[in-house]
């Protein structure tokens, strides 16, 4: 039981350091703003130096997006959303999740038992991002 708690913890602090230096590149700000409403995630992030859970989608600098449901919903609302500037940046667990929309910049998922990460050059352009070098290698021109 304590060995479980340990490896639990230790999961949990390097998916924290991934997200935070994935969402860190894609904002530049040290303290990011996370909406997510996947419980395991809000879960982990909540342990997070630098990265503020947001109750709501507006208030987000990043929308972290694991269900599909929850991908349609998001998209309807920056759809009719007039002031696209306060919508966040979209990041997805899922690699399918990349051809639902150009608002999407990147992924971080599992295949074949390995994580991937991946960015779409075309996609961080529109919003000008620019990658660290160590990230450059997952960014791909299109899908």
């Amino acid at each position: 039981m304590l060995l479980y708690g340990e490896l639990y913890a230790l999961e949990r602090e390097s998916t924290l350091k991934i997200y935070h230096k994935i969402f860190k590149a894609l904002t530049s700000k040290v303290l990011v703003s996370v909406y997510t409403n996947d419980q395991e995630y809000r879960n982990v992030f909540k342990y997070s130096k630098y990265i503020i859970l947001s109750r709501t989608l507006e208030g987000a600098d990043i929308a972290l997006i694991t269900e599909e449901r929850t991908l349609k919903n998001i998209l309807k609302k920056i759809k009719v959303n007039k002031d696209k500037e306060k919508m966040p940046k979209l990041f997805v667990t899922k690699y399918q999740f990349l051809k639902y929309s150009e608002n999407i910049l990147g992924a971080s998922y599992w295949r074949k038992g390995r994580s991937q990460l991946l960015f779409i050059k075309k996609r961080l352009d529109k919003h000008y991002i620019i990658l660290p070098r160590e990230y450059r290698k997952f960014m791909v021109d299109e899908l």
